[in-house]
């Protein structure tokens, strides 16, 4: 009996030896695939980090009133974190910017109008999930300029 019980702590201890082994060198193979940055890549996406949340910040501060305009702010600021050379004053994004405005109002309107007629309806209360659903099919068409005679349109 006691020799069994030896064997059977013989076993286990080559089981943990077999562990930590695999486990060392998983580690080492890691390591091997992603290796950690330099310190010359550290200090590169530290400056990269700054510029980017310095310009994000200023955005914010800017264009705060407008979500779309702020997202074409940031692509400009995005870039220019990696590097490229960006005017902040060129206008050339401004079309795309009033679109997006008028996709983002045409959304909202469509969205609010729908909610107040659902919850009136009492489909709000009923099937939330189908409401939201049907909500925002119907308003992305809508706001992507499909001429829709939505539920509760005014």
């Amino acid at each position: 009996m006691v020799r069994k019980i030896l064997k059977f702590f013989l076993y286990l201890i080559i089981a943990f030896v077999c562990l930590f082994i695999f486990q060392f060198a998983f580690s080492k193979y890691e390591d091997f695939k992603n290796p950690p940055p330099t310190p010359e890549e550290r200090i590169k996406t530290k400056e990269r980090n700054e510029r980017l949340n310095s310009c994000l910040r200023d955005n914010i501060e800017t264009y705060s009133r407008s979500l779309s305009e702020l997202r074409w702010k940031n692509i400009q600021c995005e870039a220019y974190a990696d590097g490229a050379k960006v005017d902040f004053n060129d206008n050339s994004g401004e079309k795309e910017i009033e679109k997006l405005k008028d996709y983002d109002q045409r959304y909202d309107k469509c969205y609010t109008e729908m909610t107040v007629a659902h919850s009136r309806r009492g489909l709000l209360k009923s099937n939330i999930e189908l409401s939201v659903n049907v909500r925002r099919g119907i308003c992305k068409a809508y706001a992507k300029g499909e001429e829709i005679n939505y539920e509760g349109k005014r």
